[in-house]
């Protein structure tokens, strides 16, 4: 099964107050007067890929446009969207949806799950692939040519140029190393010796990790010494003096446990009670002992309050210049050892270097002219696949050619590509940007597209524009292409040309009208015999006769036959 677009919902998008689309397999056609809204669909169609939107093209009178499509997705493309993003599809379909209201706020879901505009772009490019007028610029863009060439290459020629373009990031680090050794000598004395004037200030001050807030608490202390040691005089009288009731708490507090233990003897309930208060007691004691111990240690040392004051400045100091704090300034010390180690082992340094970019450089030499000779191949085999569509377009004298020449390197590789074109026997070849005729560009882009169509992981392939300066033969001949390439695709093209658009398996009018005093804009698929009433009019305008509708029925039928010989 391919992946198809299956139905397009659109409501409230410019003209297009609703319209619901029903796509088929095959080659898909629409048609319908300048100005219709046939841009319409392609707008849609770039909202569900993700492309950016303004809020102008909500219809007038409305507050949201609403984009929708259900596509029916095969295994291998349900697994990339899985891989990219984290999409998972049962069933083998696929529903997106896109509003965005006149504030400007975009609502996008996939499969009913909110997702980013960037994840819609992502699921967009594996199911939808849009050639318009902008794909006819890149085409013509030399700089691109080199991408369009790897495309065609696929995965080998894409190993290549991964392995390639490792080397080369990892000899251009090397060289900014090699570089920076080399600078000037008296540049890297003079840093030297700041180095070690930085390293001799923080070694001396023997810092130690936790050191600071250490000496803080400790000037507290200091600081409030007389306050600390009233307050542990006061809580040791409080406890163990009697003062004035002639008896201390601690010795009430026994006086209580001696009591309890006449009466836990003979009632044994209370045995845990004496237990429990004869612990407290003991606790008590012990720290009555410590806290006694404390105030006849308490002092108050001056000199020892300006020996903290003196530490904690150095410090201070020290983290004004390397770092805001201990930790940091450490940090910064084993930074610049390092520093230091390198510039006085510069030279050993410099050579290790030297020697490892000339064996990255002979390394990337030889990638960069495999993936040449790759890229050389696949050359030859993209112009021959192009010139063959050619042939198949009516320029079967046209040659196409794609030229690669040696050029500095580059992070993808050291080739210059361009695609060249030769349109007349006996001429030299000649940038595609120098074709002059409209209609042999058009046609020149089809046989590209048709070519690089079978790299891209889309299955359903948008032509806008396709036929701009093409008629007669070679219009039959473009309707022909586009119709093979269905058979491979799903195809949905665009066109005002009757010889495409009688090639079709499903052809749909996009047509302007007026109702209830506003401009609507519908899409009909159309029958048999509306397809030879709409043949005739793209092939006669509005005087539709028993002649154009004659023609149009030839056209038809020569399509058939066509079509079914396949």
């Amino acid at each position: 099964m391919k992946t198809l677009l299956r139905q397009l919902t659109i409501k409230n998008i410019a003209v297009i107050d609703s319209a619901d689309i029903e796509f088929g397999g095959g080659f898909n056609v629409l048609t319908g007067e300048t100005g219709a809204g046939k841009s319409i669909i392609i707008d849609s169609l770039n909202m569900l890929k993700g492309e950016r939107a303004s809020k102008s093209i909500i219809r007038s009178g409305e507050t949201k446009a609403q984009v929708s499509a259900l596509v029916g997705v095969n295994d291998d493309t349900a697994a990339l969207i899985n891989d990219e993003t984290g999409i998972e599809i049962e069933d083998g379909e696929l529903m997106i949806s896109r509003s965005l209201t006149a504030d400007g706020k975009n609502a996008i879901r996939v499969n009913g799950t909110p997702v980013t505009l960037a994840v819609l772009k992502k699921v967009g490019d594996l199911i939808i692939n849009i050639h318009g007028q902008h794909d006819n610029t890149s085409l013509l863009s030399k700089k691109l040519h080199i991408n369009y060439l790897d495309r065609f290459g696929g995965k080998a020629l894409a190993a290549k140029k991964e392995a390639y373009r490792q080397l080369h990031t990892e000899y251009k680090a090397v060289e900014r190393a090699l570089n920076g050794i080399r600078t000037d000598g008296q540049d890297k004395l003079r840093r030297a010796d700041m180095l070690r004037f930085q390293i001799d200030e923080i070694n001396s001050a023997d810092l130690t990790p936790g050191e600071e807030e250490q000496l803080e608490e400790r000037r507290n202390v200091l600081e409030n010494a007389q306050d600390i040691a009233d307050s542990a005089n006061g809580a040791y009288a409080a406890i163990n003096d009697g003062g004035e009731f002639g008896q201390s708490a601690y010795d009430a507090l026994w006086d209580g446990i001696n009591e309890l233990e006449n009466a836990a003897d003979i009632d044994s309930s209370l045995a845990g009670i004496h237990s429990a208060l004869a612990d407290a007691g003991y606790a008590i004691e012990e720290a009555l002992t410590e806290l006694k111990r404390y105030i006849d240690n308490i002092s108050f040392d001056r000199g020892e309050l300006e020996e903290i004051e003196e530490r904690l400045d150095t410090i201070y100091n020290l983290k004004r210049k390397y770092g805001s704090g201990i930790d940091g300034i450490l940090a910064y010390l084993d930074r610049i050892t390092e520093e230091l180690d390198a510039i006085d082992n510069s030279d050993e340094r410099e050579k290790e270097l030297a020697a490892k970019l000339e064996k990255l450089g002979a390394a990337r030499e030889k990638a960069a002219a495999e993936l040449t000779a790759l890229r050389r191949e696949n050359g030859e085999g993209l112009s021959s696949l192009i010139m063959r569509e050619l042939g198949d377009l009516d320029m079967a004298k046209v040659k196409f050619a794609v030229s690669i020449e040696p050029c500095a390197y580059r992070d993808d590789g050291a080739d210059d590509v361009e695609f060249l074109i030769c349109t007349n026997v006996g001429e030299d070849f000649k940038p595609l940007a120098k074709i002059a005729s409209g209609g042999e560009l058009s046609r020149v882009m089809l046989a590209i597209k048709s070519v690089l169509s079978d790299c891209e992981s889309a299955d359903t392939l948008i032509f806008d524009e396709v036929d701009t300066g093409v008629s007669g033969h070679a219009a039959h001949k473009l309707g022909v292409k586009l119709c093979d390439m269905s058979r491979k695709a799903q195809v949905l093209c665009i066109t005002h040309l009757p010889q495409i658009a009688a090639m079709a398996d499903n052809h749909y009018l996009i047509k302007k009208g007026e109702a209830d005093g506003r401009v609507r804009t519908t899409v009909t698929l159309l029958d048999r015999d509306m397809r030879i009433d709409e043949l005739s009019r793209t092939l006669g305008g509005d005087a539709i006769t028993d002649i154009t509708r004659k023609n149009a029925d030839e056209l038809l039928r020569r399509a058939e036959e066509y079509k079914e010989g396949v």
